[in-house]
């Protein structure tokens, strides 16, 4: 059967995509992998506006947003609920047997600043998570608002998911001082699931420094040992290795900024339509 996906993500993958998807699979510790590693992470780090390593994971982004708190919480993880991914990541934290606390916002509401300020300012939290757009009500939260007040906290590790988000609009990783942004392949990037992509600051590999029982899968400073041979710590999902890199030379033809409006000309006419009807 041949249908046309219309949901936030898995999206319609283009016939460029599965063409790059045949590409002949290659040996991931070869030469030829680094280098096609590292074509992809010059992209990868202006899509994320920033200097750090940008990590590629064949997992969906649950991997990594669990691997995050396991690799980053020694005393309590703030989370902040508002929808079904956020209210999970509260789950996920407890299951990983990590103490926790919340702000809460009813379903479809954003998160509210001064809450997180209130919260951090006990002093019991040195992590906090944040779902950025939060598909499963549409809402997207004040990413510039809250990593304001989280800079107040220098203590505090700021791991953000921007699943949904992520290369629709910028998000400007440094400059907004987000120590861990997590997205993956299946929603505005338009690949097939199974990728997850990452960056993480250097304040947050100190972190991992100190804490044990971060696993190997997705522990950080396995991932960062590999990344400065160009290479990823397990054998990666190399279809889709190719299938991103195809991706990302598209996005650059195209022009960061002129997928950013078209993405928001998009939006604006389904809003519209709305409206209308």
């Amino acid at each position: 059967m041949n249908y046309k996906l219309f949901i936030p993500g898995p999206v319609e993958v283009s016939p460029a995509t599965y063409r790059a998807m045949t590409t002949p699979v290659i040996g991931h510790r070869s030469v030829e992998f680094v280098y096609l590693f590292k074509l992809i992470q010059t992209h990868l780090q202006k899509l994320f506006y920033t200097q750090d390593p940008v990590f590629i994971s064949t997992s969906s982004a649950w991997g990594v947003m669990e691997g995050s708190i396991r690799n980053l919480t020694l005393k309590k993880v703030l989370n902040c609920m508002c929808g079904a991914f956020s209210d999970k990541w509260h789950d996920v934290s407890e299951r990983c047997g990590k103490k926790t606390g919340s702000v809460k916002s009813d379903w479809g509401q954003v998160i509210d600043p001064q809450e997180v300020r209130h919260a951090l300012s006990s002093g019991q939290y040195d992590t906090i998570t944040l779902v950025h757009n939060e598909t499963s009500t549409g809402t997207m939260n004040p990413l510039k608002e809250i990593m304001e007040v989280v800079k107040e906290f220098p203590e505090v590790i700021s791991i953000v998911d921007t699943v949904s988000s992520f290369s629709a609009l910028p998000i400007l990783k440094d400059n907004l001082g987000i120590d861990v942004m997590i997205t993956s392949s299946q929603k505005a990037l338009a690949l097939p699931p199974g990728l997850s992509l990452f960056s993480v600051s250097e304040r947050a590999f100190d972190r991992a420094t100190k804490l044990r029982n971060r696993g190997y899968y997705f522990d950080f400073l396995e991932f960062l040992r590999n990344h400065e041979k160009g290479m990823t710590p397990s054998t990666p999902n190399i279809p889709l290795v190719y299938a991103l890199h195809s991706k990302l030379e598209e996005i650059f033809k195209e022009g960061i900024e002129n997928r950013y409006l078209r993405h928001k000309n998009l939006n604006d006419k389904v809003h519209n339509w709305i409206k209308k009807k």
